[in-house]
């Protein structure tokens, strides 16, 4: 293992990680890479499955978070579970957390899945989730995946 240092908060760690623990930006995604998981993993419409490995996945995951402006928590390759936080929402000064769950239907196949949940946090007393805000959260994400997936 070596160390790296993240090109977002200048904190230095694994080079095995998937996103910086300072920070939450991806590691290691350079154009050329982003483009190695599109290419490498695709999303079958009929079947509603996505083709790849479990690493491809939550690289892909961990992609369509960075997309559209949210926070990654953690990333677990091995487990197939990305987790997130977004900004400030409807319903929570806090925003939602998300979590992305990814099995394998068999081999080579597989289903995302996730839920989403208003945080409370400071002074807030109560979050809603209005309008099932927090799942929406993780449909867009499981969506800007099937858009990734689709460009190859």
């Amino acid at each position: 293992m070596a160390l790296v240092v993240c090109s977002e908060c200048g904190k230095e760690i694994s080079d095995k990680a998937l996103t910086c623990i300072g920070c939450g930006a991806p590691i290691g995604t350079s154009d050329s890479e982003k483009n190695i998981v599109a290419t490498r993993s695709s999303f079958d419409q009929k079947s509603e499955a996505f083709n790849g490995t479990k690493q491809l996945m939550a690289r892909l995951a961990v992609q369509a978070v960075v997309d559209v402006g949210w926070r990654v928590d953690s990333a677990d390759e091995a487990s197939g579970l990305v987790s997130f936080t977004t900004g400030m929402t409807w319903g929570s000064f806090s925003g939602v957390s998300g979590t992305i769950v990814i099995s394998e239907m068999t081999t080579g196949k597989f289903s995302v899945t996730g839920a989403g949940k208003q945080n409370v946090r400071g002074g807030q007393m109560i979050a809603p989730n209005l309008f099932n805000e927090a799942n929406k959260k993780v449909a867009k994400v499981i969506e800007q995946m099937k858009l990734i997936a689709s460009r190859s």
